[in-house]
């Protein structure tokens, strides 16, 4: 009987480097810079200190363990997230005690986030959101009792009853914001009204209270952007690609970005040229013969919250060595077949186009 031969092909890009798995820590900052201020991690393209960083923007003071983002005023930075591209810092609330009552970012490569923030608004009346050009970004309105304990005594619970909270439809450079109605009577901050957009994940844990005394600061995510070239400084064996950017008024712009949506086995700093490795779950998967597989899960805001990882021996099971005549060897086994076939590649070429065959 004939045996059936099936061929399947498969393009890959292939990086000797990237299935080092060292025990040694990562390290997010380029070399000789340091990646921890207090306890927040500072990864590039921010850094501390002088050639430590992309460009001035990136510039970030640590001072007495605190964070601070030189380039926006010397705001505080709570977190980076290098995988949703954002850096969470402290904002002013935008409120008519304060008198604050517009922000803008400039010629800054940072931007509001349309995702991982919400609107609220706290007082009684409306809150409207205009963008620099005058036309209307968002809004809610709320409604109010005339005695001093409401629902925004209950932090956190914005059903419409003195606090009211919205969605943020798209990135924003700059906003304003315009407050109408009456101030409601009772309460240390009766007579204050606040608008504001906030990093929701910091709300909805708790970190901050918009009705306290002093609290004239908030957690805000921040989009950071890359020039579209930028792809030259990621991890060699990362996903580079661009991230189409809507500001909402008819326009859009582009990001650099180095992704990892389809190496999801890296771990590390992606935007370092050689900032990350195999991850060690899926080094083990590989050396007991598994592929790697992640599932990501996404917040209801789009953010990745979370990667599902499962080790696959029931397919294909994966086999690396390494010839004495200097080639990588890539074993591929079809448990549902009694064969299998071996695919060499050059050691010397950094990204090689290989075919796989199964037989």
């Amino acid at each position: 009987m004939n045996k059936l031969y099936q061929v399947y092909t498969l393009l890959i890009l292939l990086s000797i480097t990237s299935t080092k798995t060292s025990s040694a820590a990562l390290s997010y900052a380029k070399n000789g810079c340091k990646d921890k201020c207090g306890n927040v991690t500072i990864p590039y393209p921010f850094g501390i200190g002088a050639k430590c960083y992309f460009n001035e923007w990136y510039t970030v003071d640590c001072n007495s363990s605190t964070p601070y983002l030189s380039s926006l005023n010397h705001i505080k930075i709570l977190g980076v997230d290098l995988e949703n591209q954002t850096v969470t810092v402290n904002t002013p609330m935008l409120s008519d005690c304060n008198q604050t009552n517009s922000i803008d970012l400039g010629a800054s490569p940072f931007l509001f986030s349309k995702l991982g923030n919400k609107f609220v608004f706290e007082g009684c009346g409306s809150a409207l959101i205009t963008m620099d050009h005058g036309s209307l970004f968002t809004g809610c309105s709320t409604t109010c009792r005339n005695d001093s304990s409401t629902a925004a005594d209950d932090k956190h619970n914005c059903l419409g009853n003195t606090c009211c909270e919205t969605t943020v439809p798209h990135y924003l450079k700059s906003y304003s914001t315009n407050i109408t109605g009456f101030k409601r009577l009772g309460g240390e901050r009766a007579n204050c009204r606040s608008a504001l957009f906030v990093d929701e994940i910091s709300y909805i844990e708790g970190r901050f209270s918009i009705g306290e005394d002093n609290s004239s600061y908030v957690p805000i995510s921040l989009l950071w952007t890359l020039p579209i070239n930028y792809y030259s400084e990621c991890c060699s064996f990362s996903d580079n690609s661009l991230l189409k950017v809507d500001l909402g008024n008819g326009t859009s712009w582009y990001s650099g970005q180095c992704s990892s949506y389809r190496y999801m086995e890296l771990e590390g700093n992606l935007y370092l040229r050689d900032g990350c490795r195999l991850r060690k779950e899926c080094a083990e998967c590989r050396d007991s013969g598994g592929f790697c597989r992640y599932d990501p899960e996404y917040s209801v805001d789009g953010l990745v919250s979370e990667k599902n990882f499962t080790c696959d021996h029931g397919g294909y099971s994966y086999d690396e060595r390494k010839s004495p005549s200097g080639v990588i060897i890539l074993a591929f086994h079809d448990k549902s077949f009694s064969s299998s076939l071996a695919v060499t590649t050059p050691v010397d070429h950094a990204d090689a186009v290989t075919s796989f065959y199964r037989i």
